[in-house]
């Protein structure tokens, strides 16, 4: 009888950690005079796409903790969550996280969710911790670094250049040239009209026409690439299995 109480108390703490309120808020700055816009964000996903004209730059921002009452998420926002969008010189700033993700008594698990409209000739600079991220509609330079979670970019009329850590990654329609250095994940790439670049850890890669030449240092996992307007080059090739077809080029391994 006497451990029921200590049990009860536990019970509620539980309750208590996975109850969580949202709260949306809304940025937004004007393009003129910006030149790039630099993104971070931790936890959460974060989704970036473009439009047609000037415009500015509009976010929306879902913050979503656990662990929190109704009545206390202003207060918790106003110590733990980052988030601004602000003008440096020529350079957009968008900042989306949270500053500690584990108090010391109750587990608050919290996460900003990024939804990001930006002008398409906008070009971006992203570095995101963990979850979801997706880019599309740019028609300018990309430069991605990624903890973890899946990446998809489609549509980059400028170049394109990854980062990443671990996840998927799903790469389609770039009109410039690709670079990737990835940790680990599956990759699959299409429709690039410049060189494509990878360095890859593990995870298997499929490559699917591509207009210029590949170059490929690959550690493990299955390899394949169809459709190639130049060369394809091998630096090195650890296991799995590898199937390369359709090459206008040379394929040097």
């Amino acid at each position: 009888m006497k451990k029921a109480p200590l049990f009860f108390f536990a019970f509620v703490l539980l309750a208590l950690s996975a109850f969580g309120f949202e709260k949306t808020q809304n940025l937004s700055l004007p393009a003129e005079g910006i030149v790039k816009l630099e993104i971070t964000a931790g936890a959460g996903f974060l989704k970036v796409s473009g439009r047609p004209g000037p415009g500015g730059i509009e976010v929306s921002a879902d913050i979503v903790v656990s662990g929190v009452s109704d009545k206390d998420m202003d207060d918790y926002i106003k110590d733990h969550i980052e988030l601004e969008l602000r003008k440096s010189g020529g350079t957009a700033v968008l900042v989306g996280r949270v500053r500690e993700r584990w108090l010391s008594f109750f587990n608050r698990d919290a996460r900003i969710d990024l939804t990001v409209t930006v002008p398409q000739a906008l070009p971006l600079e992203i570095d995101d911790g963990s979850g979801e991220l997706s880019v599309r509609d740019i028609a300018a330079a990309v430069r991605i670094k990624d903890g973890s979670g899946s990446l998809r970019a489609e549509k980059i009329s400028g170049n394109l250049w990854i980062d990443d850590g671990s996840g998927g990654i799903a790469v389609d329609g770039v009109e410039g040239n690709v670079e990737i250095d990835d940790g680990s994940g599956e990759m699959e790439i299409r429709n690039v009209t410049g060189d494509v670049s990878i360095d890859d850890a593990s995870g298997g890669i499929t490559l699917l026409k591509v207009g210029g030449n590949v170059t490929i240092g690959d550690g493990s996992g299955h390899l394949e690439i169809d459709d190639v307007g130049k060369d394809v080059h091998l630096r090195h090739k650890g296991s799995g299995s590898v199937d390369i077809k359709n090459v206008r080029g040379k394929v040097v391994r």
